[in-house]
């Protein structure tokens, strides 16, 4: 109810708008025949201009009123020939009050402007009905054109509304899918640290702990503070040396200035180094090196090439999911290269 309420004092205000633009012109386009065969004066004019402006600024308050009653709850009998029939009664009856007002007032308050009255039009009933059923008419039309837009612009701010909602909605499942991808590939890890080094698989725990903790307090951003995303990123692959020591390799070039002002998706580099560990051998013989750099607005995480012989098992979410929400984000695409020695991804910075 309060929605169709809004709705309909909006379109009266719109409505009251053009009301006050139009209203002048058809009063001076009114009082124009009345000169047709008479000399014009501004004297008798003008009054006449300003008579017939109130009149049709009034048949226009009669119209917005009743599309204002048409949108209340309860009054949808309102709606269309129905108000079309109310339009014109209530038109024409007010057209013939005003016209025995309007007379009533020249011939005792303007003399001088009683014989142009009787001159121009004289005692003829009809005109002021015909006028006021035509001027009803012209003011139908612009309004009915008004309603039309106004009615096409709240559409398509509902469309956009819902195209933002579905888009919302549809972010916050890329989002869902981030900690339990993470969360299904770190417990193959720890399964196969528990059988071949327990150990190691107790610190890989601990740290696996404190990374998940520091990941919660940014569980409801859409995006993360670089240097953030960074420092998670750099726990996780401290979490990766645990497991394989001298086998992996990585380096962090980025301009301090660029951390600390930069913006991206949240988890959106851990996604890309976990990518690189997940499909590439690793050994102490042929490390994987891993380098995060930054260059003109934009990060790229790179590594060397050394696709496993046979592939963990995978989510299929990564670089999917990654592209998906820089496409809702920014609109912007993330950039894939595959050489024969090396693989690159590079995403862009967000302002915020």
């Amino acid at each position: 109810m309060k929605s169709k309420h809004k709705t309909g004092v909006g379109q009266v205000r719109n409505l009251i708008r053009i009301a006050l633009i139009t209203s002048p012109v058809m009063g001076v386009l009114t009082a124009m025949p009345t000169f047709k065969h008479l000399a014009f004066s501004f004297q008798f004019f003008l009054p006449s201009a300003l008579l017939s402006t109130v009149f049709a600024l009034s048949i226009w308050s009669i119209n917005a009123f009743l599309v204002y009653l048409s949108e209340q709850n309860g009054l949808q009998w309102l709606k269309n020939k129905v108000r079309y029939v109310l339009s014109f009664t209530f038109s024409i009856l007010f057209s013939f009050v005003f016209w025995l007002v309007s007379r009533f007032l020249i011939l005792f308050f303007f003399e001088g402007f009683r014989s142009f009255l009787f001159e121009s039009h004289g005692g003829d009933h009809h005109f002021p009905l015909a006028t006021g059923f035509f001027l009803n008419l012209i003011i139908l039309i612009i309004q009915e054109i008004a309603l039309m837009k106004d009615k096409k612009a709240q559409i398509e701010l509902e469309n956009a509304q819902l195209k933002t909602k579905n888009t919302e909605a549809f972010y916050q499942q890329l989002k869902q899918q981030i900690h339990p991808h993470f969360l299904f590939n770190s417990l193959n890890i720890l399964k196969t640290l528990i059988k071949k080094n327990p150990d190691v698989a107790v610190d890989y725990v601990v740290k696996l702990s404190d990374f998940l903790r520091a990941s919660i307090s940014s569980n409801n951003a859409n995006t993360a503070r670089l240097v953030d995303e960074l420092k998670l990123c750099l726990d996780y692959l401290e979490m990766q040396k645990l497991r394989f020591g001298d086998a992996l390799d990585f380096v962090f070039d980025i301009p301090e200035p660029i951390t600390k002002s930069g913006f991206v998706p949240v988890f959106s580099i851990q996604l890309l180094l976990e990518n690189a560990l997940k499909h590439n051998s690793l050994t102490e013989e042929a490390p994987l090196h891993i380098q995060v750099f930054y260059q003109e607005g934009k990060i790229t995480v790179t590594n060397n090439l050394q696709p496993k012989l046979t592939s963990e098992i995978s989510t299929g979410l990564g670089l999917a999911n990654l592209s998906e929400r820089y496409k809702i984000l920014s609109g912007d695409e993330v950039v894939i290269e595959s050489g024969e020695k090396n693989f690159s991804v590079t995403i862009n910075i967000l302002s915020e």
